[in-house]
């Protein structure tokens, strides 16, 4: 080692001054040497050594950019490959994210950077190839960061990590709904960061042959709509879904071109009349970026209902040059027009928890419920009649209550509140999909302190949205088995295994494993009647039909509309 060296050589009084110069030379290459170093196309790029709390070692390069900053010119314009530079990009820590809703400290419009966590580096006499999972944050869209998604569980199973940000609220996904913005800039942000992966991931010592991308909530809606622009083919090879798809009623937005306008006119009152989507352009590309989320935020505060989360999403595009989709969501994945590749999906028990962790609040929401029943309907029934919309209302509630007062039984306000906004959406979605690709569901149910949601309410089940999500993101301490109790564990074991497995082997039960208590995961198939599942809980279990008491009675309210030319489900 040089460090001991050196210091044995300082205590030599008989040194010479042109060996100790020598010395420090050495010295200094030995870091050099140390540093993990990566030639892109773009650039040569500088990461760090970092280790897991499990002591296994991995290389970490962060805030790369894959797309040229979106400013000026660029603001609402699809995403352009990043420019080269010149010397090293220093790539050893991330402190950037993009401009959301509420703003942070770190926010920036620059904010369009991937970063890498890889357990071994290729080198010259060794061909690294590790199977790697790329994941797209939630956040409703409009907030989230990869800062808040660390490496250790991953590449302990050495997989290679790769996250990204990309652009949120009115900045990824304001749209005027004609050629002059037409939308899904968010969409765009991760298709050129897949694409940059699929080109660029050997060189850091994944196999490009074998992404899965995956997802949480608005980022597991995002990779949901991957799979609907062609451009994706051959980029990845595996998609999981966690608690999101495009077909979730709030990960579509369809009164984009209002919530353009509404949105410019609380900063100019003239857009409350001016209806030109190119001088609301020219406007809003030359508005402060922090103006413009606060006047984002102002509109969506105004005009959201209280139960809703999301607000600015994905949009059906006009035909354009760069347009992600064109048509209606429904009706491509049932037809089957999408990049179909191995999916494994599902829900957490009682999504709708986290977000009504506070009974006397909820109960207000439900008694604007019982008060108009039309508004439990969803939009993409497309029922306009008043006596109609109040009729399903009622049937609606029927399903979850027997027709009393969803004020009355609170339980069953948070089901119907679950299975309106995640569980029917995505059942549905895998009965579809499971049509042309492989397709494995689960229902994560085990209610554990990693979870950290902990409210309950009678009648309803006690897993709430993202829970799953904490059980396989920690760094450092945070990754400590003593911390928490031995069944938190053992789930989060499993979860990674599942998870990494599907990702190595497109099935997240390959062969009989002891921690998986032998299980085998069965495939998606309704041909005969049958939809089998795996409920994740303190045992692995098999089942059949999820959601069953409630799913085939909203079924038959859609089949009862006498068409199908649904957006959402």
């Amino acid at each position: 080692m040089i460090i001991p060296v050196l210091a044995a050589l300082l205590l030599t009084s008989k040194m010479s001054n042109k060996f100790l110069v020598f010395v420090v030379v050495l010295f200094q290459i030995d870091f050099l040497i140390a540093d993990p170093l990566v030639q892109l196309p773009n650039g040569l790029v500088l990461g760090r050594e970092a280790t897991t709390f499990a002591n296994k070692s991995y290389f970490a390069f962060e805030k790369i950019p894959y797309a040229t900053p979106p400013l000026g010119p660029l603001r609402f314009k699809a995403p352009q490959p990043a420019q080269n530079w010149n010397g090293t990009l220093n790539a050893t820590h991330l402190d950037v994210s993009c401009i959301q809703l509420p703003t942070n400290a770190s926010d920036s419009e620059d904010c369009l950077f991937i970063n890498v966590f890889t357990p071994q580096l290729p080198e010259d006499d060794n061909n690294v190839s590790l199977s790697v999972m790329f994941y797209i944050h939630g956040g409703a869209f409009m907030g989230g960061s990869s800062m808040f998604a660390p490496p250790d569980l991953f590449v302990n199973t050495d997989i290679v990590l790769v996250t990204i940000n990309y652009r949120l609220g009115p900045f990824g996904f304001l749209s005027t709904q004609d050629d002059v913005i037409p939308g899904n800039n968010g969409l765009k942000d991760q298709l050129l960061a897949i694409q940059w992966t699929r080109d660029n991931i050997h060189l850091f010592g994944g196999n490009p042959e074998q992404i899965t991308i995956f997802g949480v909530s608005s980022g597991s809606a995002c990779c949901a709509y991957q799979i609907l622009n062609q451009n994706s083919k051959g980029l990845f090879q595996g998609l999981i879904l966690e608690s999101g798809t495009f077909l979730s009623p709030w990960a579509f937005q369809r009164t984009a071109r209002n919530n353009a306008f509404g949105t410019a006119s609380i900063l100019n009152s003239t857009f409350q009349s001016n209806n030109d989507s190119k001088v609301l352009l020219e406007f809003l590309q030359n508005v402060d970026a922090m103006e413009l989320i606060a006047a984002a935020t102002q509109y969506y505060l105004s005009v959201r209902l209280p139960w809703e989360v999301s607000f600015w999403s994905p949009v059906i595009e006009v035909k354009n040059p760069d347009a992600f989709f064109t048509k209606k969501i429904y009706g491509l994945l049932e037809a089957g027009n999408v990049v179909a590749v191995p999916t494994l999906m599902g829900f957490n028990s009682e999504e709708s928890l986290l977000f009504n962790q506070v009974p006397e609040v909820f109960k207000t929401s439900a008694e604007a419920w019982d008060e108009n029943l039309a508004l439990v309907v969803p939009n993409d029934m497309q029922i306009v009649d008043e006596t109609d919309s109040a009729e399903m209302g009622s049937s609606i509630r029927e399903i979850y209550t027997g027709g009393e007062p969803f004020a009355d039984h609170l339980g069953d306000g948070i089901r119907y509140s679950s299975d309106n906004s995640y569980t029917r959406s995505i059942i549905k979605h895998a009965e579809l999909v499971s049509k042309y690709t492989k397709t494995y569901f689960y229902q994560f149910s085990y209610d554990g302190v990693l979870g950290n949601v902990s409210v309950h309410y009678d009648g309803a089940e006690s897993v709430g949205h993202s829970e799953e999500a904490l059980y396989m993101f920690c760094s450092g301490a945070g990754c400590d088995d003593s911390l928490y109790p031995e069944n938190d564990i053992l789930t989060r074991n499993r979860l990674v295994k599942l998870w990494t497995d599907f990702a190595k082997y497109q099935n997240p039960t390959p062969e009989p494993s002891e921690i998986l208590q032998n299980v085998t995961w069965p495939l998606v198939s309704i041909d005969d009647g049958d939809f089998l599942y795996l409920d994740i809980n303190e045992d692995l279990q098999v089942k059949n039909h999820p959601k069953e008491g409630t799913y085939s009675k909203w079924t038959d309210l859609y089949d009862s509309l006498g068409y199908s030319d649904f957006d959402t489900y």
